[in-house]
């Protein structure tokens, strides 16, 4: 019975430690990201997408994706306004549209 418990502790630590490389892994990642944003976007327009990383990360990360992108293809800083621009038309993409509907008897 001990052994059991033995194996079962030693499965259990390795689970962990196999969660921790990936949390790990992620921050890494995110780390990278950021750094290519420090790079591709002005200032203004680095705070303001930190800023979007907390209200909504999923936008945060397809905008990301789309400012990289879009910094390869032009070869020089994107300012605010054109982040702006990106995060209005990828959250009009996205975002469900609110129908409400009164009902009068």
């Amino acid at each position: 019975m001990r052994k059991r418990s033995g194996e079962e502790m030693k499965e259990k630590e390795q689970n962990e430690d196999e969660e921790l490389k990936r949390i790990l892994e992620m921050k890494k990642a995110e780390e990278r990201i950021k750094s290519a944003l420090r790079l591709a976007l002005t200032s203004e327009a680095y705070e303001r997408m930190m800023v979007v990383k907390v209200a909504n990360h999923e936008l945060y990360s397809l905008a990301a994706q789309q400012l990289l992108a879009l910094h390869q293809r032009i070869g020089r800083k994107i300012s605010e306004e054109e982040v702006k621009k990106i995060l209005r038309l990828l959250k009009s993409g996205t975002e469900k549209e609110t129908k409400i509907e009164i009902r009068r008897k």
